[in-house]
């Protein structure tokens, strides 16, 4: 699957769901923040949009599916998942 480079911003990932980011796409993203970090746990959180469980389930299963652990900080902030 090819990815739209647009929906990269400087801070976030944002797109027209489903057109632009959907869970395939997250899927994708998370393997690839997997394989790039190196890290053996990786934190992830998520807000209060309706996608969120969604994308939590395949950015995680992408995560996970490379062999790194997801610590779930559930529904979070921007500052509280930076500062984990």
């Amino acid at each position: 699957m090819e990815i739209n480079p647009k929906i990269f911003k400087a801070y976030d990932i944002r797109g027209i769901y489903p057109e632009e980011i959907n869970e395939e796409t997250v899927y994708d993203i998370g393997r690839a923040i997997a394989q790039y970090l190196k890290a053996k746990k990786i934190v992830v959180g998520q807000d209060i949009r309706k996608s969120s469980p969604a994308f939590f389930e395949s950015l995680t299963r992408g995560i996970t599916d490379q062999g790194v652990d997801v610590y779930d900080l559930g529904l979070a902030t921007t500052p509280m998942v930076y500062f984990a």
